[in-house]
């Protein structure tokens, strides 16, 4: 796999062109806030102010958040991501990105994901039963971009890899897989910019780990007494975990990967598995990037990290 650059005149793709009118890249503006009282009189909020996007050129109200509160613009964040790409990415590599937008909350949170397809790695089972004795699968990198604005998350950098046969994410499966900055006046653009600059090597470094969890061959008792042990899993979750586990097994074996794409379904998709609770506020993408958080603390969390240390 190669990350470098080389001495090339080729001309480099405009492989963001098509996406720079997304509707997640939109400039947040804030404002000041007021309430109407009983007479019509204005209200002072103090402390507070409203944020606000600008699209076909009408406001829509985000949300109100702390006068302190800093705006990091997405626009920004992907254009800092998009450079680095543009600097370090063959012009063929920069032809396999795709780009996938989401938001919730009419746009108070907002997700980008680019997955590096030039980027793959293919991986080969472990402990496969006789009808998968051949069988693989091949992993993409991705880098995730999330940021909100109306106070209800940090903005948020992920490296992680994109299974291209079931289309199942993962993110963050060490600390350094991510970083997180807090709405304050030190969130800005540059602050993140350093960090894109390791997607490669971190994208590597995930491909050991995933080769390494292919490699672990487990046993049915291995995975039930897992599963039933990750933090904060209910009786009724850890059932249907286990329920979609036996399916992965049956395609992938019994190894370690197996049982994390059984995770990683979980947190990829609104599914008849496990349903997306509709609260009619816009909440699927936001419910699965919690997912995916979810999923990052119980692959690293003891029960999960005693399998590959057996």
């Amino acid at each position: 796999m190669s990350f470098i650059r080389g001495n090339d005149n080729l001309p480099r793709p405009q492989i963001f062109a098509s996406h720079a009118g997304s509707a997640i890249l939109s400039r947040v503006v804030k404002r000041p806030v007021q309430g109407i009282g009983r007479e019509g009189q204005a209200l002072e909020m103090p402390g507070y102010v409203g944020t606000y996007a600008v699209r076909d050129g009408q406001p829509v109200p985000l949300g109100v958040v702390s006068d302190s509160y800093q705006v990091v613009q997405m626009r920004d964040l992907c254009a800092a991501a998009e450079r680095v790409m543009l600097d370090a990415f063959t012009p063929e590599q920069l032809a396999s990105v795709e780009i996938r937008d989401s938001s919730a909350g009419s746009g108070a949170w907002v997700q980008r994901q680019y997955v590096v397809k030039a980027f793959e790695e293919a991986l080969h089972y472990g402990n496969t039963t006789a009808r998968t004795l051949e069988v693989g699968t091949t992993v993409a990198a991705t880098c995730s971009i999330t940021t909100s604005y109306d106070g209800g998350s940090s903005t948020q950098l992920d490296v992680g890899t994109l299974d291209l046969v079931c289309n199942n994410g993962m993110t963050a499966l060490s600390m350094m897989d991510w970083f997180r900055k807090r709405h304050t006046k030190n969130a800005t653009a540059e602050v993140f910019e350093d960090w894109l600059h390791d997607l490669a090597p971190r994208f590597a470094a995930q491909v050991e780990t995933m080769k390494a969890w292919s490699a672990t061959g487990l046993t049915w008792t291995q995975i039930e007494e897992t599963v039933r042990a990750l933090p904060s899993v209910s009786d009724k979750k850890a059932e249907k975990l286990l329920e979609r586990a036996a399916r992965e097994c049956a395609e992938r074996g019994f190894n370690v990967y197996a049982l994390t794409s059984a995770f990683t379904f979980y947190s990829s998709h609104n599914s008849d598995d496990f349903p997306v609770r509709v609260t009619g506020n816009d909440n699927v993408a936001t419910t699965l990037s919690d997912r995916q958080d979810e999923v990052s603390r119980w692959v690293r969390s003891a029960p999960f990290t005693a399998l590959l240390a057996a």
